[in-house]
């Protein structure tokens, strides 16, 4: 069972999934571009049913924010994702002021351009309790410039530059805390050096990355199980 908070004002829409540990932490569960909320409901209700109180944000272009006609359309795309990464970091106070918890008692989930999404929150706000990263980049300018080769884009303008290395989780110092990276050696859409970037930066054996064989840009059962395994390890 959950509940919907609707749009008031400047608050965020989210769908709340109440737990039953109250020392376990809150896992807010970003999802990526031209995904949903709704596809998270069963996830969300699993981590439910383990005791974790859970939390999926409207991200916007998304759900009851609005949508985009096609989001494969390479020029929409390319003029909305990062514009969109960026907002839902900024937004992240704005979440945290209506769920009226502390930022410490989070653990952010992302996957694709929600693991971008949690990465920068995560290295924005370093008292979080962790983060967990699934097909995503913990650093921009290094998948920005993936997406650039693959979209036969020039490079960077220095204004363009400055504005992703501002949000940029490898330009922030690592708090120490658990992290959580997984990809498929065989994603197409999001390259995993970007994650490989991240590791080194992080360079903790409280960093753990796990590379899933033969797996595209999906968010596996085998995937959902280590993510499980990981929390139970680091938060039970």
């Amino acid at each position: 069972m959950y509940a919907y908070k609707p749009n008031n004002h400047q608050k965020l829409p989210y769908h709340f999934f109440p737990g039953t540990d109250t020392k376990a932490p809150i896992l807010v569960i970003y999802h990526g571009w031209a995904g949903s909320t709704a596809g998270y409901y069963e996830l969300a209700e699993e981590l439910q049913e383990q005791g974790y109180t859970v939390v999926l944000p409207d991200i916007v272009h998304h759900d009851s924010r609005g949508t985009v006609d096609d989001y494969f359309d390479n020029s929409t795309r390319q003029q909305l994702f990062w514009g969109t990464v960026f907002q839902t970091i900024d937004e992240f106070v704005l979440l945290v002021e209506d769920l009226k918890i502390e930022k410490e008692n989070i653990l952010l989930i992302g996957s694709s351009m929600g693991g971008f999404i949690a990465s920068g929150i995560f290295a924005k706000y370093p008292g979080m309790q962790g983060l967990v990263n699934v097909n995503g980049s913990g650093a921009f300018a290094v998948s920005d410039e993936f997406f650039r080769r693959t979209d036969g884009r020039g490079e960077l303008s220095g204004e363009e530059r400055a504005k992703i290395e501002l949000y940029d989780p490898i330009r922030y110092t690592y708090s120490g805390k658990p992290v959580l990276l997984m990809h498929g050696d065989s994603d197409q859409t999001i390259d995993s050096y970007g994650q490989f970037v991240y590791y080194a930066h992080c360079s903790s054996p409280e960093v753990t990355f796990d590379i899933y064989n033969e797996v595209d840009h999906q968010f596996t059962e085998d995937m959902v199980n280590g993510l499980k395994s990981w929390l139970n390890e680091n938060f039970s």
